[in-house]
């Protein structure tokens, strides 16, 4: 009898629910054919068998209670796989496989089939000194062998499963003897399988309990952590269960157990989140901004307070970096600055300073909304300059000049095609002095330019 646990429907329900699957199903195409080469293995490193399924849709599944089971050569109406035994298989073990094509089977939609695996073992066995000795197993004849002078020898022999004693035969001379050997051999586990293997966003999914028929079984019980289990079907040494998960786990771990609570298969449950439907086709991204170059050319004044202002231009060599919004810059400006002096008694001094500022500067194009730009500069550099001091009292005289100049900016732009005319407002840290001058041709600089690029 097999028997679901958790939290388990009435019995009336789950008939019903039994009787109309199985209903549904006699109305369902047959399920897939198996067959398996060779029928009967012996475990060991060389172990394979191919399994073959004919019959079967597109969407053929199968599981395996031992081993692996793997994609093997196809053909056309055929699909095959190749089956192999855990790298340290020794032990007898009846091998169950099931193969169904629907993502929700019944019972009748489940092929299964039963592949004994014989296990490799030597018997330890003592008698008369020199006897020769046959060890039948399950109808298979081991020897003969002789034993040596203390009556000892070990016979190898191969163990199918579900099969608890060896028959030991002895002749010495015209006499026999037969005695009976136990052997002890573990059960064969399970097949414990979900249909379909996850569950979508909680919803429900079967869970198949396949029981061995070499071992007596009183009972199946399955039990699910954090889930509900309600019977589906069931038929000898079959149980086909539904497992609702909660909404609040990642995973349910399930087992299917004997009544008397000896875990014989194990499994969890996956929970992924639901397919996610598909988006409304979007804009390609943007392809990566390419190497490019501008030129540009600004008029405008600088004011630093007193005598240090007057008129200002610029004219400005930018690389832009590849897909980044970043220009390097090289600009070179001219600035120029006077004053007169009364000097009374003696006549009016005239000073007059024309600097060129040498600067590299980096740009940040930090903002574009339609056709508006925005952008943040920095930048310093070397100032050259020449300073004139005549006078009406004394001898005219020119000398050089040099200074330093660091600054930051904003630009405001309007891209208006090839061209973009821009705005800039610059706050300038600048010095240049000479024996005869303390100039600082910096402070505010406003600017108005137009500039173009090119790749």
């Amino acid at each position: 009898m097999l028997i679901a646990s958790g939290v388990v429907s009435a019995p009336l329900r789950s008939a019903l629910a039994s009787a109309l699957l199985t209903l549904v199903a006699s109305a369902a195409r047959a399920a897939p054919v198996v067959e398996a080469e060779p029928s009967r293995v012996v475990l060991g490193p060389k172990a394979r068998v191919e399994i073959t399924v004919r019959d079967a849709g597109p969407g053929l599944r199968g599981a395996v209670s031992v081993g692996t089971l793997a994609p093997g050569p196809q053909a056309e109406g055929v699909q095959r796989f190749i089956w192999t035994p855990p790298a340290d298989a020794r032990a007898p073990v009846l091998v169950l496989l099931a193969f169904w094509d629907v993502e929700v089977p019944t019972l009748s939609d489940i092929t299964v089939l039963g592949l004994p695996c014989a296990g490799r073992t030597e018997l330890a066995i003592d008698t008369e000194p020199f006897a020769k000795v046959t060890v039948e197993v399950a109808g298979s004849r081991f020897g003969p062998r002789k034993a040596d002078g203390q009556g000892r020898l070990r016979v190898p022999v191969e163990v199918p499963p579900n099969i608890h004693e060896a028959r030991v035969v002895a002749e010495l001379s015209d006499q026999s003897k037969v005695r009976v050997l136990p052997l002890t051999t573990t059960p064969s586990p399970w097949l414990l399988a979900f249909a379909p293997e996850k569950s979508a966003d909680h919803r429900p999914v079967r869970a198949l309990i396949l029981v061995p028929d070499t071992e007596e079984s009183p009972g199946t019980e399955v039990v699910a952590e954090g889930a509900r289990v309600d019977i589906e079907q069931q038929a000898p040494r079959r149980l086909l269960v539904r497992v609702s998960p909660g909404s609040s786990v990642q995973r349910v771990p399930v087992a299917a157990r004997t009544l008397d609570g000896s875990v014989r298969a194990i499994g969890t449950l996956e929970i992924v989140p639901p397919p996610a439907q598909a988006l409304a086709p979007s804009e390609p991204p943007p392809p990566p901004r390419p190497l490019r170059w501008d030129l540009g050319g600004a008029v405008g004044g600088f004011v630093g307070g007193g005598a240090n202002s007057g008129p200002a231009a610029a004219v400005t060599v930018g690389l832009g970096l590849p897909s980044l919004p970043l220009v390097v810059e090289l600009e070179v400006g001219v600035r120029g600055a006077s004053m007169s002096v009364p000097m009374s008694p003696l006549g009016i001094q005239r000073s007059s300073l024309l600097v060129v500022p040498v600067e590299l500067a980096l740009r940040w194009e930090a903002l574009s909304f339609r056709n508006l730009r925005l952008a943040v500069r920095t930048g310093g550099g070397i100032l050259f300059g020449s300073h004139r001091l005549e006078s009406t009292f004394d001898t005219a005289f020119t000398e050089g000049a040099l200074g330093y100049e660091i600054f930051a900016a904003v630009q405001a732009g309007l891209a208006a095609g090839p061209v973009e005319p821009y705005v800039e407002l610059r706050g300038s840290l600048a010095t240049m002095s000479t024996a005869h001058l303390d100039a600082h041709p910096g402070g505010g600089v406003f600017l108005i330019g137009v500039r173009g690029g090119f790749e």
